[in-house]
Parts: structure tokens; sequence; C-alpha cells
């Protein structure tokens, strides 16, 4: 068959090979052995990591990024040593504790170093696997994430499985070698729980430690967790419904498969129709009673919170929904409030959410916390309703020199005061040349028509769909010439705006519409409302790009559900 081939491809012309095939049983193992052999191609194609993917396990290592808020007018080289941790929760990422940050670089003295971090599955932590990948194993039936799957037992995103991913991160990509305190909320409290337990029993940890100088969490940390979940409390009876733990877990699963399955959806719907079933989703999620009518009291704020968990559900809703699926909370393990120190230990709820305030004033009445701070007119959003009185209490808390006396770690106190700014820098290229980021500014447009084709004849089978036919022809192209400039005008890109019969949903008109109330908004005198990019991101192709081009869209007022393919292309 080769020769024959071979010498087909040698005469260049068209040529009949007949082969003669073996018997049938010979021929079914032989197709059996590609089959198989494929799959294994396949199965190892789709789960190859690239450098901004990993292989997340109970003891593999993850570059998970840090945020480190610092004090502007204080010299890189001041000693800073003591180390505070702040963790994010479900569907957040460490910019979730900027405003809190601000407070605490003011009121902390600068010997605390104040670092956020973005959880395995948030932000812009490394992927599992991405989307594409997770859509082709899922197509191939290489993985399976709906009812009858059992995906807890991947133990990809448990509990543990995160609390030692932050754990390994800080201590070797970070070099963090100890933590003076945590500050958790919400899932992220759920997390510090674990990483206090792990490092106390070195319970599976890749790099055990002998002693408490070299552990990166001891006795002596202080814990600080808001509206977090601490596991059975035996002293409180509403914690022991199994039943009513049961109906949680289904719930949680079924909001997860949701999301799973809006995922694979988006390859067949248009993006609006997705974006209008996130805000649906989100919008119903914090419309629980847990968050105190957040919408009314905080419409502003409201608003705010439901844009970036659509932003952070449309970049990573696989990995999000497979985080809720495993770590609804009756799945904790329910005895790490056990292993903290309840002199360290430090519990925050709002009044209006009953829940975690009616288990903050159990567990202060029974002596296992050192103190429970009530949050007065705020729900389980504390981060974005009250940063300032969160701050405080974390301030008051750190500064509490009869703790540390107690323990044995009292330090001098200064009361400097500090103004932050937020250093978002990883490695040491960047710590030296940090990249600036681009604001956008103004945009202009203009109306261009053009005739196709030559001698009087248009272009054939141009569009989309029956507009692709033969005999439609297409003499002329209008639309738009755009070009945005950056705000110290010192750069400008320029794109274009031309709506296609039948590939386009929109007219000429309506995209003029959009393109007006986009150049409406980068108008504004508040420069502050502009987005900002970095160009390193842009090039990263990542999708941060779209998110970038999206946010300006919706921020000019245009209905999710009417984004107009070629302004956004354009």
């Amino acid at each position: 068959f080769r020769e024959a081939y071979r010498s087909s491809l040698l005469s260049g012309r068209p040529e009949i090979i007949e082969a003669r095939v073996i018997d049938r049983s010979k021929n079914v193992d032989i197709h059996q052995r590609i089959t198989s052999t494929a799959i294994q191609f396949v199965t190892k194609l789709v789960s190859e990591t690239s450098s901004d993917e990993c292989d997340l396990s109970l003891n593999t290592r993850i570059n998970l990024p840090i945020k480190r808020y610092t004090n502007e007018n204080i010299s890189k080289g001041s000693n800073r040593s003591k180390t505070l941790l702040l963790i994010h929760g479900w569907m957040g990422d460490k910019s979730e504790w900027d405003l809190v940050g601000a407070e605490l670089v003011k009121d902390l003295p600068h010997e605390w170093d104040i670092i956020s971090i973005d959880l395995p599955g948030h932000g812009e932590a490394p992927y599992i696997l991405s989307p594409i990948q997770q859509m082709m194993r899922t197509a191939l039936s290489l993985n399976s994430f709906h009812e009858n799957a059992d995906f807890c037992s991947s133990g990809k995103f448990s509990i543990d499985a995160m609390a030692k991913a932050v754990c390994n991160s800080l201590q070797n990509d970070h070099g963090i070698k100890s933590l003076d305190a945590i500050a958790g909320y919400s899932l992220g409290g759920r997390i510090a729980l674990a990483m206090n337990r792990l490092c106390l029993t070195n319970t599976d940890m890749n790099a055990p430690q002998q002693d408490n100088d070299n552990k990166l969490i001891t006795k002596q940390t202080r814990l600080i967790l808001l509206g977090a979940n601490p596991g059975k409390l035996p002293f409180d009876d509403h914690t022991v419904k199994t039943e009513s733990d049961n109906q949680r877990v289904r719930k949680d699963r079924l909001l997860a498969q949701s999301l799973l399955s809006s995922l694979y959806k988006t390859y067949l719907i248009p993006i609006g129709s997705d974006l209008s079933y996130l805000s649906k989703f989100v919008a119903k999620w914090y419309g629980n009673n847990l968050w105190g009518d957040l919408q009314e009291r905080y419409p502003h704020k409201f608003k705010n919170m439901i844009y970036r968990r659509i932003m952070s559900l449309s970049e990573r809703r696989h990995e999000i929904a497979s985080v809720l699926y495993e770590c609804s909370p009756p799945l904790n393990p329910i005895d790490d409030w056990k292993k903290v120190t309840p002199a360290k230990t430090l519990y925050i709820a709002g009044s209006l959410d009953k829940k975690y305030s009616f288990i903050g004033r159990l567990w202060e009445k029974s002596g296992g916390v050192n103190k429970y701070v009530e949050i007065n007119d705020a729900g389980h959003a504390l981060l974005v309703e009250q940063p300032r009185e969160i701050s405080s209490a974390l301030v008051g808390f750190l500064k509490d020199a009869r703790i540390a006396n107690t323990l044995g770690t009292s330090k001098e106190i200064s009361d400097e005061d500090a103004n932050v700014v937020n250093d978002v820098k990883t490695d040491d290229k960047e710590k030296l040349d940090p990249a600036p980021r681009i604001q956008v500014g103004v945009m202009e447009f203009e109306s261009f028509s053009i005739t196709v084709g030559s001698y009087n004849a248009g272009i054939r089978g141009i569009g989309w769909g029956d507009s692709a036919r033969i005999e439609n022809e297409l003499k002329s192209r209008s639309g738009f010439i755009i070009s945005i400039a950056s705000g110290d005008g010192m750069a400008v890109g320029v794109g274009e705006v031309s709506p296609l019969n039948g590939l386009h949903k929109e007219s000429a008109e309506e995209a003029a519409h959009q393109l007006n109330a986009v150049k409406k908004f980068l108008s504004c005198d508040n420069s502050e409302k502009r987005p900002s990019f970095l160009a390193r991101e842009i090039l990263s192709m990542n999708g941060s790009l779209s998110r970038l081009v999206q946010s300006i869209l919706i921020s000019s007022g245009i209905d999710v559900s009417s984004l107009a393919a070629s302004v956004k292309s354009g």
C-alpha cells in the first residue's frame, strides 16, 4: 500500500488504490487499537497544562498570586517583622480586601506586611483546566459533572486541598515563612481554619516542619473569622440537623450543575443571553436572607458587586462551580473549631446576618473565641458594606497587647498612620520595573461607505447563512471607523464597526447608537470612571481584552442582552 500510494503521489495523476481487507476479526481488532490510541492521545492533549494552567491535587504546588498593601511613603527596605494574610470568599478574588486593606495600612504599625491572595479557581490563580480543555473533556466523555457523578471524590477543590495550596504557595513562591495573623471571609474563613489545623498537625503537608519556629502557622497565630462556618459546634443544636445539611448540599450541587450546564451553552448562544443568565444567577444568590436586603440598603454597592461576580463567572465558571460543589458548608471538616486557640481567635458577623451572628454569640458565650464583634446594620457582605468597621475590629484585635503578653509575643506598637498603595507585583522584575496601567481616554468615530468588486459587479457569497449564497451580490460596504485614545493621549487604537447582513443582527443605525453611548461615557469629566488595563494582560490572550471591552460597553449603559457584536469586535 505504501509503495502504491507513493507511486500515486509521484505520478501527479488521479489514481485508485484497491486494498484487500483482512478477515473481519482482525479488522475489528485493528480498529479497536486505533480507537484506543486515539483516545489516549486526545486524553493527553486535553489534560496537558500550559504555563497558565496547573494540576491541583492534595499535595501539588500551585503559584497563587498575592496582592500587597503598602505605604508609598515608607522605603522598600524597611523591616516588616509581622505578616497578616487576608483570604477572600466564594466568587471573589484578592482585590475583595482592597477597601479594608486601605484602612489597615493607615491604622496598623508599619511592621505589618499585609497581603491578600487568590484562592485556587479564583481571580488570577492558574487554571486547573482551561474552559476550552474542560469543554473538550466533557464533549469526549473523558470526565463528567452531573447528578450521578461522584465529583467530590476528585478532591481538586476541597477545603483541605485549597488550604494546602495556599500554605505551599506562601512558603515556596512568595517566601513567607510565618503568619502572625490570618483574616478569612466566609469561604476564606473556612480555608483559614483548615490551614490552622493542617499546620498544627502537619497532616499531609509537603514540607512538614519539626518545631514551632519553622511552622507557617503556630498557636500564636491570630485568627479572624468573618461570617465563616466553624464546623459542628457541640453546644448549638441548630448545627446538627442532618436533614437540613443534606438539603444544603443538594441545593449547592444543583446550583453548581446549573453553572456548568450554562458554560457548555456559551458556544451556542449569544453572549448577551449568557450574561443575562449570569445576572439572574448572581442576583438570586445575593437575594438570600443572609445578605440582609443588600440591594435595598446599598443599591450602588450591590450593583458593583453583581458586576464583579458576573465578570468572575464569565471567566472562571467551571472552577467556581467546582468549588461550590466540593465546599458546601456541611462538607466542611466538622472539628476545625477545636484546633483554634480561643485567646487568639476573633469572630465577626453582621447583625442582619442571623445565621452567623447567632453562631458568633454562642461561640463567645462558650469561651471558644476571645471575642465576638457584631457589625451593626450589616449583612453577610461585610467587606463591601462596612470596610472601615471591619478594619477597626481587626486593628483593635491585632494591637491588643494583653493577648500578645499572654502568649509572650508582645512588641512595641507604633501609632504612625500611612496612605495605601496597592502592590500587585509578585516577581523581582516587576518590583524593579512596574508596568504602568493605561487608562482608556476619549473615543471618536465617523461613517464610511465603499464600493466593492469591479466592473460594476459586486462580490458574491459574502455573508453568513442564507446571505452567503452565490446569488446574493454585495456591491458596497458601510460602517464606522473608530479611534480610542489613551488618557494621556500617547496611544491610539483604531477599529472598524461594519454590521454585515446575515452575520450581525444589528443595523448600522443601532451600531451607531451604541457607539454614541460609549463615546458619551468615555467623555465624562470623572476620569476615575474610565477603565484602565495592563498591556501585558491584553497581549496574553487570556480573555483580558474581551473583559475590558465588555466592561466599557456595560458601563456605557448598554444592556447586556443587546450588545452589538460588530461594536464589540470593532
